[in-house]
């Protein structure tokens, strides 16, 4: 009991400290849904990238998650000498080939989506998908791999060091809260971005881990720029 008591309140404060980006995501992501709909300009401008998408298949997956989630947020990593890490090129390539290959396992993971819980924007369809998606997918994959993937990249590419990490309760002092507070963030823009065609979810996904890994490291920016050392 104490120690989920321990996860909860380590989640909350992650919660409170992020709650503004949080909103704001929130709000950019189920305005975009809503005005798909309803605007068809929005539709229209949309529809070479649903086009694309639809017909690349993987490779297009993979170039989406390459460039939004792995180029785009490290190289704000590396262009901002506050937030920068050893290593960056490298890393830089490394986190983007990653994304690259989650892109195809989300593509897939959407493919499966449609045929269990079908493709259409009903709330109830809407319900199923984020539910299945945020409590039973990504705490048995995504989280935990990606997890161990940043740990091993922050590690300095030791397995050692990361095991040697992983040991004395990381998983429950780090990725349980860390688990807990992504929730809070992403399961109100997981449910907007299944409002959208399947063929546009992709892109929909990494436009929003995109700004959200921007906003979270311009925030860490932000924070070590008014820290004590830095004044």
């Amino acid at each position: 009991m104490a120690c989920l008591s321990e996860i909860l309140r380590i989640a909350w404060a992650s919660i409170r400290a992020n709650r503004l980006p949080m909103l704001v995501l929130w709000a950019s992501i189920v305005s975009l849904a809503a005005a798909y709909w309803r605007m068809p300009c929005l539709a229209d401008a949309l529809e070479p990238v649903r086009l694309w998408q639809e017909r690349g298949g993987a490779l297009s997956a993979f170039a989406t998650q390459f460039v939004f989630c792995g180029m785009l947020p490290a190289l704000f990593l590396h262009a901002v000498r506050e937030i920068r890490t050893e290593h960056p090129l490298v890393k830089c390539l490394l986190q983007s080939v990653w994304s690259g290959c989650w892109g195809i396992v989300y593509l897939w993971f959407y493919e499966v989506q449609g045929k269990m819980f079908g493709d259409g924007h009903t709330i109830a369809t809407l319900v199923c998908k984020t539910a299945f998606d945020q409590f039973v997918w990504t705490p048995l994959l995504p989280v935990p791999l990606t997890s161990m993937f940043f740990l091993w990249m922050g590690s300095g590419f030791s397995f050692r060091q990361a095991v040697r990490t992983c040991r004395g309760g990381y998983f429950r002092r780090v990725m349980l809260p860390s688990l807990v507070s992504n929730w809070a963030v992403w399961i109100p823009a997981v449910a907007a971005v299944y409002a959208f065609p399947r063929s546009l979810q992709i892109f929909m996904l990494g436009l929003v881990s995109c700004l959200w890994t921007l906003v979270c490291l311009q925030l860490g920016k932000r924070a070590k720029d008014c820290s004590p050392e830095a004044s």
